[in-house]
């Protein structure tokens, strides 16, 4: 009797274990990034339990043992009315610990497998939160990020670093004379043509608005020229010549690199500067 309440204690903690972890399934993992920090430390809470079970089962086990070896000092099993069912309460034990442990083992396996999916998710969600939604390029907030490091890289290793501001030309003329979806698709063609133009190794970002930053490490003015004639020479005159839309795509560019001491925002600045003073040219180096 003793041996099968123990038994069903146990099988009901289980159950309780399973239904709980069955509540996660991967249909209902949440995309906000705290959402899946909190349930990886549910899970990591859960690994627990599934211990203290397995730890409860090698109890039962070792009671078990212990009660068919010396039943003289509980009770007096040899004159008991239950030693005939001896065999029986063997077998029933033997069987219920091995189908605890199977289920114990499964679950482990299923919470492994929900864990790496919380943290593919979590990556993914980290990867949205620095991407433009509209042109898959890098967002303001990456770029903020990321500047700082590559100014102070190419200064303390005296690498060239180069940084463009690239402007649409009259681009509220687009939403005014054909509507804002339109003017979508000119930033998504715009910075299409930029991720064909660019090098791996440059990252762009959408800045806000119209505005585009290219940042180019250890690229040097002239080779930054080249690219953004490429990008305007090429790239865009090929689209405006193959697309009949009634508007021809220009951009405005302006560049500067780093001087000593310039921090991320000072350069931003200059090559801002730049880009508005050059707004009736095509490029205007710093």
């Amino acid at each position: 009797m003793i041996l099968s309440f123990g038994g069903a204690v146990l099988f009901a903690a289980l159950v309780v274990l399973i239904a709980e972890v069955v509540l996660i399934s991967d249909s209902e993992i949440q995309r906000r990034p705290e959402q899946l920090e909190k349930q990886i430390k549910a899970l990591d809470w859960r690994d627990l339990q599934l211990w203290g079970i397995g730890a409860c089962v090698l109890f039962a086990l070792a009671a078990g043992f212990f009660l068919l070896l010396a039943p003289n000092l509980l009770w007096k099993f040899t004159a008991s009315a239950h030693a005939p069912n001896l065999p029986q309460y063997t077998a029933g034990l033997i069987v219920l610990l091995l189908l605890l442990n199977a289920q114990t083992l499964h679950q482990r396996f299923r919470l492994q497998k929900i864990r790496a999916e919380l943290v593919r998710q979590l990556q993914l969600a980290e990867r949205a939160a620095q991407v433009d939604a509209l042109t898959g390029v890098f967002n303001r907030r990456y770029m903020e990020k990321m500047l700082e490091k590559e100014v102070s890289r190419a200064e303390r290793y005296q690498n060239n670093l180069c940084l463009a501001v690239i402007d649409v030309d009259k681009f509220k003329d687009f939403n005014t004379r054909f509507g804002h979806l339109e003017g979508d698709r000119v930033l998504m063609t715009v910075a299409s043509l930029m991720r064909k133009n660019f090098r791996a190794a440059d990252t762009i970002v959408r800045y806000g608005g119209d505005e585009f930053i290219v940042v180019m490490p250890e690229t040097a003015m002239h080779e930054a020229a080249v690219a953004i004639s490429r990008l305007q020479e090429v790239y865009l005159a090929e689209w405006n010549q193959a697309n009949d839309r009634g508007y021809s795509i220009t951009v405005t560019c302006g560049m500067a690199e780093p001087k000593p001491g310039m921090t991320a925002s000072e350069l931003i600045h200059q090559a801002d500067r730049l880009m508005l003073d050059a707004k009736t040219r095509v490029c205007a180096p710093a």
